[in-house]
């Protein structure tokens, strides 16, 4: 008896260290499971716009329903409204078998007018093709409501494919502060890539970048810091800039941005203001970095890339910042339940952080996340959030 003891000691031992060194991690992810809300603003949303409105600061996006929008200082969930288009979405006509409509691909501004990309369809064939045949810019504005902007954007056609290609796209500073918004279009016009920015409703102001902008290739994001507007290669960059809530100038310096992030691939960069040996490499995180966000003590990381259709390429991280926004050497996990919502399985589209001014758990943040892969799940392909009262990133 004393031996079958022994031999049953002996093998109850590792099976208790087997289920102890298992059980911490399993119910620490179950713990960031929560119940999911019922998702309001879906779609695929590749960008969120900040937009001054009657003197408050608004967010825009383009989702179910067309152009969304509501307060930035709202932190409650199902509160999106609906702005009404100087045109009808795009829909089926069953009776002509053709799409009427046109349909909203983006949704950018400056400091004055918020601009949206839409598309006209055309059927053509007695098969009954439908293709994209134009693209339209359109600026609302307090005053002036909505208006066609003269602007032609270049569509390109695959014969090989038989997929029509934009050959140009449009991005923005999308800054805390009204007046450091600028919003400009790159596009594809006589054998070469020209550069345009947005200037109220009249036709938008080519302009050179030549030696302007950081890394290779086209400009695909811009940042206001240090004074003036950076342009760079990357699609990744973000500032500390706060809101300026009390509107003084006197005060300005208080929220002016004293830090820029950027991606490079991999790896995060950032740069300081009061240095003057340009910019630095903070870390490499070990995937394509899509989209960044700024907290007082931490920066979010969207990870993704389109080109790839491998399920396990995207996902969320973060890096820490210290007391003077220099950020820390490596990632490190989250607190929430980021990492568990935003798998690898998704490319994040987008990151924003409605309160930049204030620390990550207490901050309003907000993302879109897509995927290219097999493994992810089409009700996930909305907008997600965290808010402090709640205390968990969840359907939006």
């Amino acid at each position: 008896m004393k031996k079958i003891n022994k031999i049953t000691a002996a093998i109850f031992l590792p099976l208790v260290l087997l289920f102890t060194s298992c059980f911490d991690p399993i119910f620490y992810e179950i713990r960031k499971d929560v119940k999911p809300e019922e998702s309001t603003v879906y779609g695929y949303i590749g960008q969120i716009t900040r937009f001054t409105m009657n003197g408050e600061e608004y967010l825009f996006l383009s989702a179910n329903g067309g152009l969304r929008y509501k307060k930035a200082s709202n932190q409650s969930h199902g509160s999106w409204s609906t702005m009404s288009l100087p045109f009808k979405l795009v829909s089926f006509n069953f009776n002509d078998t053709s799409m009427d409509g046109k349909q909203l691909i983006g949704v950018y501004a400056n400091s004055d007018t918020l601009y949206i990309v839409a598309a006209p369809y055309i059927t053509t064939g007695s098969e009954g093709n439908t293709n994209p045949w134009n693209l339209e810019l359109w600026g609302w504005q307090e005053d002036n409501g909505w208006n066609k902007i003269d602007m032609n954007f270049p569509l390109g056609y695959d014969s090989y494919s038989q997929h029509f290609e934009s050959i140009f796209h449009v991005f923005q500073t999308n800054a805390p502060k009204t007046a450091h918004r600028r919003a400009y279009i790159c596009a594809y016009s006589d054998g070469k890539y020209k550069y345009f920015e947005l200037k109220g409703i009249a036709a938008p102001e080519e302009i050179d970048l030549t030696d302007k902008i950081k890394g290779d290739g086209l400009a695909y994001s811009a940042a206001y810091f240090n004074n003036a507007v950076q342009f760079f290669s990357s699609k990744a960059v973000t500032t500390d800039e706060a809101y300026d809530y009390d509107d003084d100038p006197s005060n300005d310096a208080e929220t002016d941005a004293k830090h820029l992030y950027y991606a490079n691939g991999e790896e995060l960069w950032y740069s300081d203001s009061n240095s003057e040996s340009g910019y630095s490499k903070a870390c490499s995180v070990g995937r394509t970095i899509s989209a960044l966000a700024t907290t007082k003590n931490s920066i979010l990381i969207g990870l993704g890339n389109i080109t790839s259709t491998s399920s396990n390429y995207g996902g969320i991280t973060r890096v820490l910042l210290d007391d003077k926004g220099i950020p820390a050497k490596s990632t490190t996990g989250f607190d929430s339940n980021a990492d568990f919502q935003i798998t690898t399985a998704y490319e994040v589209l987008t990151l924003l952080n409605a309160t930049p001014d204030k620390s990550e758990a207490e901050s309003a943040l907000y993302s879109s996340i897509a995927f290219s892969g097999y493994s992810g799940l089409y009700e996930n392909i909305c907008l997600w959030s965290y808010y402090p009262d709640r205390g968990n990133w969840n359907y939006e």
